[in-house]
């Protein structure tokens, strides 16, 4: 696992953890519905953090001979596993919370101590993102936000970056229902605030089991990384064409590539091995994610 990554999801745990003692307290002080929803929400980011911590030790194992190719999907698995618990502990939980306190509608109080508290986490939540940007920014390359979290395979950052992108957007929603509540008087903001959390994480969680479903199907990678595969075997000297390319990710920015390719005439079976030795060679020093190669030479 990455240095990024691992720095990543540690700032994400101390954050939630820290947030989530500070929000079940205030709620106790205030009985807010939208403070109860977002403890709730930090709490089950703080085991998402754990089962990402968990996904990453066990994707660093080598290969044995029940997993040949590796434990890399297991951090896929680990973010599957968070998506659920997103939207489960989180999203379910807060919508169905919301909804109770619009129909029978509680009035909080000291709700100056929430506003205090909610000005805090977004502080904390905000310094989280941003350590996850900065781990994510030598892989995102300059692309946008989304399609970086759409393509790339290192799901453990994707996670911290969309739980993180939801939290902050959930404690504005929360900072905006309380002062509603105060300002109105009216403590259905509360619940309907608490629904617009819980609203949030449900799309969140989707979004993220999304992605990680399309990774543990054997999703390939970018099509511009293909093309760049392919034309690094094109222009081997030993190579006459590709006749067929498959690439999986297989872990995060890990790769397995099987390659049908014509060779030029060989003088010998001998010389042939060394060509294909030699494009094995150049493809693994000029693509260091491709993990596994696999190079049949063919004529069809």
């Amino acid at each position: 696992m990455s240095s990024g990554s691992t720095r990543a999801v540690a700032l994400a745990l101390a954050a939630n953890g820290g947030i989530a003692i500070s929000k079940f307290g205030v709620f106790l002080l205030t009985g807010s519905s939208s403070l109860l929803t977002e403890a709730i929400h930090s709490t089950a980011d703080c085991a998402n953090q754990v089962l990402l911590v968990l996904g990453m030790r066990q994707g660093a194992k080598p290969a044995s001979p029940r997993h040949p190719l590796g434990h890399g999907q297991a951090p896929f698995v680990a973010s599957f596993l968070v998506a659920l618990l997103l939207f489960s502990m989180g999203g379910l939980y807060s919508l169905v919370e919301g909804i109770h306190k619009i129909r029978h509608p509680e009035q909080p109080h000291q709700l100056g101590w929430a506003v205090a508290l909610l000005v805090f986490a977004i502080a904390l939540e905000g310094w989280s993102l941003r350590g996850a940007l900065r781990a994510a920014e030598p892989e995102r390359r300059g692309r946008s936000l989304l399609r970086y979290l759409r393509q790339s395979s290192s799901t453990e950052l994707v996670v911290v970056v969309a739980e993180d992108i939801a939290a902050l957007v959930g404690l504005v929603f929360a900072l905006a229902a309380v002062l509603l509540t105060m300002l109105t008087g009216d403590p259905l903001w509360d619940g309907i605030g608490s629904v617009a959390i819980g609203l949030l994480l449900i799309a969140v969680a989707g979004f993220v089991g999304t992605e990680v479903t399309s990774l543990l199907m054997n999703e390939a990678p970018p099509l511009a990384l293909r093309a760049a595969i392919r034309a690094a075997v094109d222009g081997d000297p030993a190579v006459e064409h590709v006749l067929n390319l498959v690439a999986v990710i297989v872990g995060s920015d890990r790769l397995m590539v099987a390659l049908q390719v014509k060779f030029r005439d060989q003088p010998s079976g001998a010389a042939l091995v060394a060509a294909i030795n030699g494009l094995e060679r150049d493809l693994h020093d000029r693509f260091p994610q491709i993990q596994h190669l696999f190079v049949e030479p063919d004529e069809a």
